[in-house]
């Protein structure tokens, strides 16, 4: 796997443990919990490397 694959692979990871930590620590707002998951599914899916 190229070096730059390797990078774009943790930087996508690291988004996505911000964007957990960000919805476990929301507890009032529904609305923005939801806007995480939206933004939480094309990282998971570049992770799992799913199209």
């Amino acid at each position: 796997m190229p070096f730059i694959m390797i990078i774009y692979y943790l930087i996508s990871a690291y988004l996505l443990a911000l964007l957990i930590w960000n919805f476990i620590r929301e507890e009032k707002s529904v609305d923005q919990m939801l806007q995480y998951i939206l933004i939480m599914i094309p990282l998971i899916l570049r992770l799992f490397r799913a199209k």
